[in-house]
């Protein structure tokens, strides 16, 4: 496991929203809405500050009123009186320039104009040794009077909430309406908020926030990712977090969300172990992520449990239908679950359709009117055989021969092996592990037919062409998500390159980096990160066009549509592309506009 966020050894962050009308809705653990009773009013004064106008302010906070309590800083941004506030803190605050506490309430009290003799009334204390304050103040703060000391202290947020002695004198002042105790229902109509010296006072006809302080605290967002860095398919989970990262990279060269740097924390998992998945997204709960993310999983079920509890959102390319009904049946559990690639119901008819285009355009020689598939047994998924079937009746084909349950390398050659002896027009090799599809083509090949081998997802990994070698020329394979061969793809293709030193793989590496697009887009369009029901509610009216296609939640299940299966529209949904393997290049076969290469005819076809 590790962390980003935690090698950093900065002080944790902690951050929490508040509906219009000061209820709760996220804070830190694990999802849970709890806040230690300590900071209860420091929770209702942020409540109370987002009724009353928009503006941010950062303070220093001190829980016991005795002045005996640790400070914490804090800030509050509100955006309005029908608008959710945030609010977010982070404890045992070292107070700048070597400011002590004491020195700390005289300078929040200088900021309200008061003179000595009413500071030391406040404080209990003598004019004489306000006046030494004073003077220690102006010298730390390297000014020479009291009116660039109070200026500095609002620039640097130097003030102490509730205010020392109470908040009269303070009345027009944000500092002092936020700290009141007296309910707040917004200002008068013909007083709005306005910015004078950096200070918000009330007055006819004066509007505008207050923005732009120096000195703030913003937790960061934690995007978790479950990926799969060691292992049988540990080049996938690398490609995974390679990707990840850049995307991140990329958002925090051009200020983060609105701001906000974006930081990774990752998790290794074994994806067929359902305690191995249950331990690595408890973890990412655990460390209270604003957004979840994986690859494929075995018990899919496993994280959609977990994730449902911590109630972020959650983005998984399982590619699998049975999730996708699970959430549009029980939206209320599982609203935060997005299936970030059309399902693997699509792979049966895609291969049907596929070899009938190819058929059509007089690209496959038509020896044979059988189509064969074989699979493996990863049951965790649906490849849509029965559909296959009817297609392939109504398009004049037959699909003659369904294998099922090959497990082993044995098993797979000796598959390979009967294939090249039924010679079908072409096989489908339904397994999406090189381990078992690479067998396959080798037995196949040993005397091959004029077949066409037609693969799921295996080839986009680039370990798959360095095993096989030139064994994978004239080979065919499909993916629901691939990366696109267009401008935007070669762009992200490049930067890939420029910061891994390899290349990317044609599948997980682009639903990866588009999902951290999807995400920053979302959290910049909700009223903040942690308030997960906006976060939500903008991924389903989100219509993004990645280097993978374009994504669209809009369906009952949340997850993308597949063109041309599922729509006609390309513009909202992710071409079910098929490559072939020419001179060693993945080119782009199916379907149209995204063709880039006709097919070829491959070595061991016999004419």
């Amino acid at each position: 496991m590790s962390s980003s966020a935690a090698s950093t050894g900065a002080p944790a962050v902690h951050e929490i929203v508040l509906e219009p009308g000061s209820a709760l809705t996220g804070a830190p653990g694990s999802g849970s809405a709890v806040v230690p009773d300590r900071l209860a009013g420091l929770v209702e004064m942020a409540g109370r500050a987002g009724r009353i106008a928009e503006f941010e302010l950062s303070f220093f906070w001190r829980a016991d009123h005795d002045g005996t309590g640790d400070l914490l800083f804090a800030t509050v941004r509100a955006t309005g009186p029908a608008a959710r506030t945030t609010l977010s803190w982070v404890e045992h605050a070292t107070v700048p320039y070597g400011i002590t506490d004491r020195e700390l309430d005289v300078v929040t009290l200088l900021i309200g104009g008061l003179s000595n003799t009413q500071i030391a009334d406040r404080l209990g204390t003598s004019p004489r040794t306000v006046s030494t304050h004073v003077e220690r103040i102006l010298a730390k703060l390297d000014v020479r009077t009291r009116a660039a000391a109070a200026a500095l202290a609002l620039e640097e947020s130097l003030l102490v909430l509730p205010v020392p002695g109470g908040t009269e004198g303070f009345e027009k002042l944000l500092m002092g309406m936020v700290g009141s105790s007296a309910p707040a229902t917004g200002l008068p109509a013909t007083a709005r908020p306005g910015v004078r010296n950096g200070v918000v006072r009330c007055g006819p006809g004066r509007t505008g926030p207050l923005l732009g302080k120096r000195r703030s605290i913003r937790r960061p967002i934690l995007l978790g990712g479950a990926f799969p860095v060691t292992g049988q398919i540990a080049e996938d989970g690398r490609e995974m977090l390679r990707a990840s990262q850049l995307a991140i990279d990329e958002i925090n060269r051009h200020g983060g969300v609105a701001g906000t740097p974006v930081e990774l924390v990752s998790v290794d998992l074994d994806i067929k172990d359902a305690a191995s998945i249950a331990r690595a997204f408890q973890y990412l709960a655990g460390q209270d992520v604003d957004a979840m993310v994986s690859g494929y999983l075995g018990d899919q079920e496993v994280a959609h449990e977990i994730a449902a509890d911590h109630g972020a959102p959650y983005l998984h390319a399982a590619t699998l239908d049975s999730m996708t009904r699970l959430v549009e049946d029980n939206p209320g559990r599982y609203g935060n679950v997005f299936q970030i690639c059309p399902s693997d119901t699509c792979y049966g008819p895609g291969f049907v359709d596929a070899m009938s285009c190819l058929r059509n355009n007089r690209q496959v020689p038509v020896r044979s009117r059988s189509l064969a598939i074989v699979r493996g047994r990863w049951k965790f998924g649906d490849l849509g055989i029965t559909a296959a079937a009817e297609l392939a009746e109504r398009q004049g084909w037959r699909l003659d021969y369904v294998a099922d349950d090959i497990v082993g390398e044995r098993a797979w050659r000796e598959q390979g092996h009967r294939i090249a002896q039924l010679a079908p027009a072409a096989v489908m090799i339904g397994s999406y592990f090189a381990d078992e599809a690479i067998p396959f083509v080798r037995g196949f090949l040993t005397n091959p037919s004029p077949t066409v081998l037609y693969a799921l997802y295996a080839p986009s990994i680039p370990r798959f062409r360095v095993e096989i070698g030139s064994l994978a020329e004239g080979l065919l394979w499909a993916t629901t998500t691939g990366t696109y061969s267009d401008p935007v793809a070669h762009r992200f293709t490049d930067r890939y390159r420029s910061a891994w030193a390899v290349s990317p793989g044609r599948s997980h590496a682009g639903i990866a980096y588009d999902r951290v697009r999807i995400l920053a887009g979302a959290w910049a369009a909700s009223d903040s990160p942690r308030d997960f029901a906006s976060v939500t509610e903008a991924l389903r009216e989100w219509v993004h066009r990645g280097v993978n296609g374009t994504y669209s939640f809009a369906g009952a299940g949340q997850s993308t549509l597949a063109y041309p299966l599922t729509t006609s529209d390309p513009s909202l949904a992710m071409a079910h592309l098929v490559f072939q393997i020419q001179d060693n290049r993945q080119r782009i076969v199916y379907p149209a506009p995204y063709t880039e290469a006709r097919f070829r005819l491959p070595p061991w076809w016999q004419d």
